[in-house]
């Protein structure tokens, strides 16, 4: 029987993330097989302990010492490359210390249900199953240990049995893997397989098989969700735990099959992105695995890895993340110096935006903004805004007779006087052609009269050098609006408007001078 497609289906990944649900009927004969391994009474003993919130030493010592094979596999963990520490545990209790009791609980079931488990009944390289499986447990609790978590144990089991469903299908359902080698396959087109055959696929049967036993919550769950690394659908708190489980089956299945640049430099993109592990980080775990894949493979009892290749798998993972990671970097700096080249561009632009170069003012735009803004603003605050439109008399003229050049010397010599003559809170701006216009947030008409008078008489004493060497004047013609409580608008448009109707007055009236709009409002 065969289900499985030749060619990976276009968003495989995707659904692959997608959490099934076991149908009854799988449920059901999950429930009522006698044919398969359950875990052995000293596993459902030490369950019972690991979930005593008063657990003592001496009653963990009782459950572990009472099988003496998993009592020696505690004393040799406590004493592995696993917990490096400066002091050998000589006895069962110092060990307990070393590991501490619900690490040495989780490790002791995680002994006692490989024991059980590790029986061949179907026909598929149980062999390759137990390698995946021992390197996903070892690289589980060493991201955990990286992440500095204190149930690394919990992810090491967790880790352990994610693929404990593929022993069920087998042992159940032997016909989903004729024919395949599921172990040389990317794991997520065999979760795919065996959802075409059965209607369901392994980690979610491993989940419900580890609920049907009684396990913790939290194994179920990080088996569940054991092909996600990004843990989506998983509790906030949750998803680091269940993202180191997904994690280590992505890393045995590179190291175990496509050790290939792309696939190395991907699981490094993974690692740092929910993990936060830089890729040169993740090639020094790489060592780290090595050394202790011999302590686990003599805690289970299993020959599975051959120390030449080890070392050969391991010097290609760490080059191939090396060279990632100084990619990395170097694509850092120069995404930091495009950066700031286009927060500077951005200031540039936004300067751009606002401003008139010629004159050093702001220009029609900004105005508009901001008279709309000083506009509400006083409103709310009943506070006074003046307007003040200012118009170049004759300047026509002035750029017929003597040339543009004078005409912007001109220009630029008003706006610098404009600029001296107010305070910093208020805005000069340049409206269009010799037209410029104030906004002065905070002036009384009083105050707006005052200014007008002070501008003319500015204006009036100054002159520039033209080409042929002959001083050239101006003189100003300005409009002045103001909104107070005297003298009220609906909105910043009829203010502007006002002052522009004063501006049109003093022109009318012979120019090189001001006028204020409640002056000729009230006539």
């Amino acid at each position: 029987m065969s289900c499985i497609d030749p060619v990976e289906p276009e968003g495989l990944h995707v659904g692959a993330k997608t959490m099934t649900q076991v149908p009854d009927h799988i449920l059901q004969r999950l429930r009522t097989c006698t044919n398969f391994p359950t875990p052995p009474p000293v596993a459902m003993r030490v369950l019972q302990l690991a979930q005593d919130p008063e657990i003592e030493l001496a009653r963990v010592a009782d459950a572990v010492s009472a099988d003496p094979a998993i009592a020696a596999k505690v004393m040799r963990i406590a004493n592995s490359a696993m917990y490096a520490r400066r002091r050998q545990s000589s006895n069962l209790r110092q060990a307990l210390i070393t590991l501490g009791l619900n690490a040495t609980l989780t490790l002791a079931l995680s002994f006692t249900l490989v024991s059980a488990l590790n029986r061949p009944t179907g026909g598929f390289n149980y062999q390759a199953y137990w390698r995946r499986t021992i390197l996903s447990a070892a690289w589980g609790k060493l991201l955990a240990t990286e992440l500095g978590r204190r149930d690394a144990e919990e992810v090491f089991l967790a880790s352990l049995l994610q693929d404990l469903g593929m022993l069920v299908i087998d042992k159940l359902w032997p016909e989903v893997y004729e024919g395949i080698a599921p172990f040389k396959i990317e794991h997520a087109r065999i979760c795919q397989h065996e959802q075409n055959c059965i209607g369901s696929d392994h980690r979610s049967i491993g989940a419900a098989l580890l609920k049907i036993w009684n396990m913790p919550a939290s194994l179920v769950q990080g088996v569940q969700h054991s092909h996600d690394p990004g843990a989506a659908g998983v509790e906030g708190e949750d998803k680091p735990f269940v993202r180191a489980i997904a994690l280590s089956g992505v890393l045995s299945g590179v190291w175990l099959g496509a050790r290939n640049d792309p696939a190395l430099r991907r699981v490094g993109q993974q690692a740092h992105k929910f993990l936060g592990i830089q890729p040169n980080r993740l090639g020094e775990l790489f060592d780290l695995v090595r050394e202790q894949l011999p302590v686990a493979e003599e805690l289970f009892q299993m020959d599975l890895y051959d120390a030449g290749q080890l070392q050969d798998i391991t010097d290609a993972a760490k080059e191939t993340l090396m060279v990632h990671n100084l990619r990395q970097i170097g694509r850092r700096e120069d995404l930091e110096q495009s950066k700031k080249q286009l927060e500077e561009e951005n200031i540039e632009l936004k300067v751009e935006n606002v401003w008139d170069p010629l004159n050093n003012a702001h220009n029609r735009r900004y105005f508009e903004q901001s008279l709309d803004r000083e506009f509400q603003t006083a409103a709310k605050q009943a506070w006074p805004l003046s307007v003040v439109f200012i118009d170049l008399d004759k300047f026509k003229q002035i750029n017929d007779s003597y040339g543009h050049q004078t005409g912007d010397a001109i220009l630029q010599t008003v706006a610098q006087l404009l600029r001296e003559s107010l305070r910093d809170s208020d805005i000069v701006a340049r409206y269009g052609g010799d037209e410029f216009v104030l906004l002065l947030p905070g002036t009384d008409a009083r105050l707006a009269h005052e200014v007008g008078i002070r501008l003319c008489e500015g204006v009036r004493a100054r002159s520039i050098q033209a080409p042929d060497g002959q001083r050239v004047g101006v003189t100003l013609s300005l409009g002045v609006a103001t909104c107070d409580s005297q003298t009220r608008f609906n909105n910043p448009k009829e203010l502007l408007a006002a002052a522009d109707s004063a501006l049109y007055h003093s022109k009318r009236e012979g120019r090189n001078r001001h006028t204020c709009y409640e002056t000729i409002r009230a006539a």
